[in-house]
Order: C-alpha cells, then structure tokens, then sequence
C-alpha cells in the first residue's frame, strides 16, 4: 500500500518530505491541496491534523504530520537509505543543524516572507531589516560550513544516493 501525503506548493516543510521519499524511494500518492482555497482545513484535513497545516503524511491507518516528525517517522520505517547520517555522530550533527536552522533562521524567514508575500502583515522596517540581518548571519554560517567540504553535514554521498525529482516540481 502506497503512502499518502497531503502538501501545498511553495511549503518548505512539505518539499522536505518530498524530498525524503523519493531520497528513500518509498513509493506513494501525491495531494497537491490548494492553500488558496483553504483545502488544507477541510473537515477531511482537520480530522488528520487538527492544526490544519501541511504535510500530513498518511500510512495506512497511521498519520503524522510536521515535517521533522514525518522525516524521524520515514527514517526508521524505512531504514536503507538514511536520512539522519550513518553514525551517531553524524545524525546528531544533523538534528543539531536541523534544530539551529528551526531556532536561528526559520523565525526571520517567515517574517520576510510574510511581509513580501501577505500585504496585511505588520511589519515595521526595522523588524524587517533585523530579519534580514539575521538571515544573511545565518547564510554565513552555512558559507562557513560548506568553505569546509561539499556538503553543509555528513560526508560524501555516492552517485547511487542521487534522484532525480521530476514530478515535485
């Protein structure tokens, strides 16, 4: 039985999980939900993730949703291509990444794109111009990580470890 996941274009957070099963070829059904028409708060979606936010990720009669829940989730359901490093110290490495990004970046991110792409946000122009502060510190913490070797964690993937992902776009 295939996989269902529930995404909205232009999410980061589900181009994460669509990126993961195809990384870990797991086979599944694909629901593009316009965000526009609030399909993703749907009594459907509601009763799956009462949150109404996507992804949502249905296996079976299982569902997970939020993104880093439905990595961890395919991560250990699906074991052969890893997503978390191949050592302890690699996948702690990569939490630590994932949780930096979460605390440092994220936050500021969504406050500019809130402001480029909602036109009611309130936003003052210093709360903007210290968002994008932010942001381009934390670019340069990732510059400063890849001035060290190809890859922002984890060691160098094998040609094998690459998909091609035609049908997310």
């Amino acid at each position: 039985m295939a996989i269902d996941v529930y995404w909205g274009s232009g999410s980061p957070y589900s181009w994460r999980v669509l990126l993961a099963l195809e990384h870990k070829s797991v086979p599944y059904r694909s629901h593009l939900l316009q965000l526009s028409l609030q399909e993703h708060k749907s009594p459907q979606m509601l009763a799956m993730n009462p949150r109404g936010r996507l992804p949502v990720l249905k296996d079976g009669d299982y569902v997970v949703f939020e993104s880093v829940a439905v990595l961890y989730y395919l991560e250990l359901k699906y074991p052969g291509v890893p997503l978390f490093g191949r050592s302890p110290e690699e996948a702690a490495v990569i939490m630590r990444v994932i949780q930096e990004f979460q605390a440092y970046t994220e936050p500021h991110l969504q406050q500019i794109f809130s402001f480029v792409f909602d036109p009611r946000t309130e936003v003052t122009r210093d709360q903007l111009t210290d968002a994008m502060h932010v942001a381009a510190r934390e670019a340069r913490t990732i510059e400063q990580r890849l001035a060290k070797g190809e890859w922002i964690v984890g060691d160098l993937c094998s040609a094998t470890d690459f998909v091609v992902f035609p049908h997310i776009m």
